[in-house]
């Protein structure tokens, strides 16, 4: 068995970079922006977090913690799992469409 670069994400059958995966979850942390729940200065609040922060992990520049992307659902009234979903399939698009 061939051995996987421990800096890459395999998943689905494709790799991620964790600059590609944190890219593609800031997208998928700004989608639920038109939300009135997605205010980002009332989710940097609620969340505990920085504003700053939490623009710089939808703008990919800094990756979230399992424990910050709770924070940032409960803050949103979005299920950790609903945006694990949406985070799945937009990683799967995106390769999809470089394909």
């Amino acid at each position: 068995m061939e051995k996987i670069d421990e800096r890459l994400l395999f998943h689905a059958g494709n790799h991620y970079s964790e600059k590609e995966f944190n890219v593609l979850f800031g997208r998928v942390l700004s989608s639920f922006r038109g939300s009135d729940d997605f205010n980002p200065t009332r989710t940097a609040q609620h969340a505990g977090l920085d504003r700053a922060f939490l623009y710089a992990i939808e703008q990919g520049e800094k990756g979230a913690s399992l424990f910050t992307l709770f924070r940032i659902a409960s803050a949103s009234k979005i299920t950790a799992s609903e945006m694990v979903a949406r985070l799945e399939s937009v990683l799967v698009e995106a390769r999809e469409g470089q394909e």
